[in-house]
Formats: C-alpha cells, structure tokens, sequence
C-alpha cells in the first residue's frame, strides 16, 4: 500500500510515517516537503492514499481537490480547525474523513486499516449473501455455546489468553479499540478473550495479530498468547469455538508469547498416565540416593521434550502427580511432616492442577524436590526442633499466668527441666526465661498503646504479680518505664 504525505511541519510528518511504519506492514509512505511536491508527486504517482494537511492547502484547495476527485484517490484531511468550511471542504472533495488535532494515534492507523482492508475487497469482491443466515448478521454468545447455525462469510477465531485472569478486561479493552480491518466481535470469557473475524486473507489476518502482540509486548509486562483456528463454512460458530478451546491446550507445551495457528483437526498422542513399576522402582532408587541430577534428568527428559502431537495436558498432570505420589511416599518413610515441607507439598500440587505451562511445573517441581534432599533431616535434630516449637507454643499460651515458669513448661512436655533449659537455649539462641519476658512485656506494650487500663491491671494481664517488677522489667528491655512508653516519649 502506497501513502503520500503532507503534514503541517517536518516533525509531525516524521511522527506519522514512524507511527505508520511500526503498527502496519505492508505500507510504503512517501511525505512531500511542500505543497508544490505534493502537486507534482500526485501527478506522477497513483497512492493508494493520501494523507493531507488541511490548514496548508488555503487558496489552492480547489486546485487540489480537482486533482484528488479526478485521479480518484482517496484521502483523509487533517487540521486544527474545527470550523464548517474544512468539513464543508471535506466533504465536496470526498475526503475518507478528517482528523482534527490533537488526534489519537490510533484513530490515524484504524482509518489506514479500514482502507487497506476495503482496497482489498474491491480487488477479491465477492457476492453479497442473501440467504437468511447472511454473513453480516451479528454474532452472539448462544452461537458459540447452543445453536448449530454457520456463518457463511470467511471468517477465523482468535482466543487471548494470559496466565492472569485480572488482566483479561484489559485485552478485552484494548481489542475493541485496536484498528482490525472488517467486521469482528469479541466475547469475554472465564480463562480468555475470544475474537471471531471476518476475513478473506489469512496473511492480513495473522500480520495484525503479530502486530498486536508486538503493541501489547511495549505496553504491559504480561504474557500473551493468541491462538487462532481457521474455519470451515460447514462447520458451525459452536463447532469452531470448540477446536479452538482444544487448540489452546498447546499453550501448556508451548508458553505464552507466542501467537499458535492449526487448520487441521487436532490429534493427541498417546501417554501412560501412570508410572510403571520399573520407573517406580527408579524413583524409589533416586531418592534414596538423593541423586538429584538424576532426578533433573529424568523430569527433563520425560516431560520437555514433547514433540507434535502433543499429548493430552490432562494426563501428563496426572503423570506428575504420580511423579509427587513419591515423592510422599519418601516423605512419610523419613517421617518429614514439618509444617513449612507440608505447605511446600501442597503449593507443588496445585502448580500440578493449576499452572498453565509445564515448563513453570517441572521447576517448580525440581525445586521442591532439590530442597527436599539437601534438607539435613538428621531425627534426633528434629526432635529438639519440635520440643523447642512446643515450649514456644507453650509460652504464647501461658505468658499471662505469674506462677507459670520453666518447670511447669517441663513438666507439659514429660522432659526434665535442666534439658528443656539447655535445648531451648541451643535451640533458639535465648534463654527461656528472657523469651518468657519478651513475649509478656510485647503485650504489654499492646495494651499500653490500645487501652486506658491502669498499670497495675496491665502488669497482672502481662503475667507480673508485682507492678514494680513490672516497671523495672519493661526499662530493662525497652529502655523506658511503660508510662514513657504509653505517652509516646
């Protein structure tokens, strides 16, 4: 496509043939420094389009215009005048549109877009349906969902989809106002963006869909992936609709970024949901062993190596969960039931059910398991570990009670008073007793800050029968009395 320019200074020309050049393909855009260039170009060329600045044309608009209605070419007006006689001007001399300034970039490219794709048809028309399902009727949700009605115009589906479902009223947002040429309408969904579009070439299909990508990669820090299904005019919206949801499953293998097209029926390898008991037994092996390059290497291997057809997602999930199934059997075998492990177990199992991409799991998998083996997990360490939780627990349970000290602690647990001390010690790097003071004058100071009870009544809460023990304790931690504290000095 040929666009002849003349713009109102040199920098706007430079600003619309760089905005031409990065959103459309395809687009050769000459600019003409004066209006006698442009005269002169005009005569000598046949442009597709020309963009022209109203406000410069002044006296020779009727020069100007003639030249334009008798070459037949198309044109769209620019200028700063909001006033009657530029779009009286427009209009006599059958201007596409004119965009006054300040105009939207993108109102500049639509147009282009709307031209190009109306140049094209002219060039490939095709008769006009007339049957009563008639191409240009609208299309609604109940097509892609219910009825079996065909859309008899050329058309494809494009699904958006991104990994954050937060992020899909943006992508809807930014469709409806990006320049696609020819009809189209879009429909927000639960998991993606579906656009269904007229179109009669594919290459102009998938350019402005690259070029969308290219315009969402500058805008937002969110992937992106588009798929696109070309449809049979024997088969129905729903049908079609339904490919592309089993297209979209190639985003598992594939990632996001990326824009995946299939015209053929889509096929599934065939996989083993299951371990068998060689590859339990070399499981069992590998993590007794704590071989953890073995293990990488067999997710690897197993798991990102897929090749077209791919095999259902949903039973590869179900093979990696027979992958985690043991991993918790070794987990149970090694009694490792720690809380922090316990919660890591079950973040590895949703990102199996969940994660749209495979190569997010195995990470995130190999990651666990990694931790999992280079964990000291020596049982008489984590004995005193869990005696050290209890007493911890203990205290935050009983911090509030004056008689209650180290031996009642030790007694609870069935330990002797002199090792609890030592562990705890060893353990958390504090005494018992002065975690005891710091738990009780932390809420002291709570109910300095929130209440207008009495120092007494806030020392007997705290777990001290004495407010003058109280008060000495408090200086000695926070290195001022609770009254200093509570007025804020």
């Amino acid at each position: 496509m040929e666009i002849h320019l003349i713009a109102k200074h040199e920098l706007e020309a430079q600003g619309i043939q760089w905005m031409v050049t990065s959103h459309l393909t395809g687009v050769h855009l000459i600019p003409w420094n004066s209006m006698e260039e442009f005269k002169f170009g005009v005569t000598k060329h046949q442009p597709d389009l020309i963009i022209l600045d109203m406000d410069g044309w002044k006296d020779e608009s009727q020069k100007i215009g003639e030249i334009l209605q008798k070459k037949s070419i198309h044109w769209l007006g620019l200028s700063s005048e909001r006033i009657f006689q530029t779009v009286y001007q427009a209009l006599r001399f059958r201007a596409e549109d004119v965009l006054f300034r300040p105009f939207s970039p993108m109102d500049l490219i639509k147009r282009i877009q709307q031209l190009r794709y109306q140049l094209r048809n002219d060039k490939h028309s095709l008769p006009k349906q007339t049957s009563e399902n008639d191409g240009a009727l609208a299309i609604e949700y109940t097509d892609l969902f219910v009825s079996g009605r065909k859309y008899h115009a050329p058309y494809m589906m494009a699904a958006f989809l991104t990994p954050k479902a937060e992020i899909l009223p943006v992508i809807l947002n930014e469709l409806e106002q990006y320049p696609f040429t020819g009809r189209y309408w879009t429909f927000a969904l639960t998991d993606f963006i579906l656009c269904v579009r007229e179109t009669q070439e594919h290459d102009v299909f998938q350019e402005e869909h690259h070029a969308f990508l290219a315009r969402w990669k500058e805008m937002m820090d969110e992937p992106l992936a588009i798929v696109i299904k070309k449809a049979s005019q024997e088969d129905s919206l729903k049908h079609t609709y339904q490919q592309i949801r089993q297209l979209i499953r190639r985003v598992f293998f594939e990632g996001y970024d990326i824009i995946l097209t299939e015209e053929e029926q889509i096929t599934y390898q065939e996989m083993d949901p299951f371990l068998t008991p060689l590859e339990q037994r070399e499981w069992i092996e590998m993590l007794e062993r704590r071989n953890i390059k073995a293990i990488r290497d067999w997710m690897e291997s197993e798991f990102l190596t897929f090749l077209e057809p791919y095999p259902d997602p949903e039973v590869v999930r179900v093979r990696l969960t027979s992958v985690l199934a043991q991993i918790r059997r070794y987990m149970k075998s090694h009694d490792i039931k720690t809380s922090p492990w316990e919660s890591a177990y079950h973040h590895v199992f949703l990102q199996i059910v969940q994660n749209p991409v495979i190569y997010d799991i195995i990470q995130e998998l190999i990651k666990f398991t990694t931790g999992l083996l280079t964990e000291n997990w020596d049982n008489g360490q984590e004995r005193k570990q869990k005696l050290v939780e209890k007493a911890r627990e203990l205290i935050e349970s009983n911090y509030w009670d004056a008689q209650w000290n180290l031996a009642k602690c030790a007694d609870t647990l069935r330990v002797n008073k002199s090792t609890l001390s030592r562990r705890f010690a060893a353990e958390s790097r504090h005494s018992f007793q002065n975690t005891l003071h710091h738990v009780r004058i932390r809420e002291a100071k709570r109910l300095l800050m929130e209440t207008e009870l009495s120092m007494e009544e806030i020392a007997r809460l705290s777990g001290y029968s004495h407010q003058t023990y109280f008060s000495a304790k408090f200086k000695q931690l926070e290195g001022c009395s609770p009254s200093a504290y509570r007025s804020g000095l």
